[in-house]
């Protein structure tokens, strides 16, 4: 299919025949109806943020975790301090599948709370059930290493939502919608079916922001994401001819599909300027936003340039200590040394972030700056360029130590 969506349908003429559209909110193939069921980006993120609030992921080897019943012999777990979780039913599969991969039908038969024969309950579930299933779960245990480090999702309302390897990397949700938010702030959440774990809907695209000033269709990003491994991170864009009083899209026509597994190292960078790129080629916007997203490639670190000095004036701007700085370096060289440019100081500066050795508040300060660093445009890429080539050796070193 060619990049660019071309919608032919016209099925979706009666809507526009037949109910009032919300042209004055910039949302021509809209009904005024479902546009109001609408929701702003900002408060998306803010109800994210709120609910995030009700958790904490605890990082923990096994051997601090235990299994055990609670006085209505549910099956928790409880960690080394005493706080006891409740299983969800996504979570209990995940530690199924840890524990000796149990099977999933087991439990759930063991789980309910009946069992039904030609339609009536036979017997209803008891403490011999509870113990039997709670064998089960503590056989299993006893395969895992007991210093393997897992990822428990928890709620303050008692409720264990995932139990995930080491080796799951998860997308932050709020992430994801803040990209949509810089490229289009007024967009609008439709559909929406999200929370703080996973995420899924519509993200309508304003007319104003499209390049083409199309009034015969509407467009819209369809994002799907989930931290806790319950669906791999995805997102597709489409247009439609109207979306109807009751939220019915008529004539939709959808475009290529990103897709992305939670698992091994994620260049959030990178799939910043996939996202944009898959969603300016398929549908045409317009603005500083997106030209900013996708110049970061063409922001060049010149031959002539000195590019020790380069990072030497944006860790000093930002603030790295001297060892900061030199991680940013060294992640340079492994892996970004092909890339002499403006994206490649993003990814290495995300990359440094991510070592063992940094704090969970350095890890967010370096995708912040990261992400400051991804709106510069080409003014401001030069003037960094031309504080660099007046910098000196002495400059240079008092960053960097010995290490440049």
């Amino acid at each position: 299919m060619s990049d660019v969506l071309k919608p032919t349908g016209n099925v979706g003429d009666f809507v526009h025949n037949s109910q009032n559209m919300a042209s004055d909110d910039g949302y021509n193939c809209v009904s005024k109806l479902w546009y109001e069921q609408t929701t702003s980006l900002d408060a998306g993120i803010d109800q994210l943020h709120d609910q995030r609030r009700q958790r904490e992921d605890i990082d923990c080897a096994i051997k601090h975790m235990r299994f055990g019943l609670n006085n209505d012999d549910q099956l928790i777990l409880e960690h080394v301090d005493g706080r006891e979780f409740a299983f969800t039913d996504h979570a209990i599969k995940q530690a199924a599948n840890w524990c000796d991969k149990l099977s999933h039908s087991f439990i759930k038969r063991l789980t309910a709370p009946a069992v039904a024969q030609n339609g009536k309950v036979a017997y209803e579930r008891d403490h011999g059930d509870a113990e039997l299933l709670l064998h089960a779960f503590k056989n299993g245990m006893r395969r895992i290493d007991a210093d393997k480090v897992f990822k428990f999702r928890t709620y303050s309302d008692g409720t264990l939502r995932a139990w995930l390897s080491d080796r799951y990397a998860p997308i932050d949700n709020i992430w994801y919608l803040e990209q949509i938010q810089a490229l289009m702030p007024n967009a609008r959440l439709s559909h929406w079916k999200g929370d703080a774990d996973t995420i899924y809907g519509n993200i309508l695209i304003p007319d104003t922001v499209r390049e083409r000033d199309d009034s015969d269709y509407g467009g819209m990003i369809s994002p799907g994401n989930c931290e806790i491994g319950r669906r791999r991170f995805e997102q597709y864009p489409s247009v439609f001819r109207a979306i109807c009083m009751n939220g019915c899209i008529w004539d939709q026509a959808k475009g290529n599909i990103i897709s992305k597994v939670h698992r091994g190292d994620i260049d959030l960078n990178d799939l910043r300027l996939k996202l944009v790129e898959n969603i300016n080629k398929q549908i045409p916007l317009m603005g500083t936003a997106v030209d900013n997203f996708l110049a970061i490639r063409s922001h060049e670190v010149k031959k002539s340039d000195n590019l020790a000095a380069v990072f030497g004036v944006i860790c000093k701007e930002n603030g790295f200590s001297k060892k900061q700085s030199t991680a940013v370096v060294e992640e340079f060289v492994k892996h970004e040394s092909e890339q002499r440019n403006l994206f490649g100081i993003v990814n290495a500066i995300t990359r440094a972030g991510q070592r063992k050795e940094m704090a969970n508040e350095d890890w967010l300060n370096f995708d912040l700056v990261g992400g400051q660093l991804m709106s510069y445009n080409d003014n401001k890429w030069e003037r960094t360029r031309a504080k660099a080539n007046a910098w000196t050796k002495d400059e240079i070193e008092k960053t960097f130590g010995a290490a440049v």
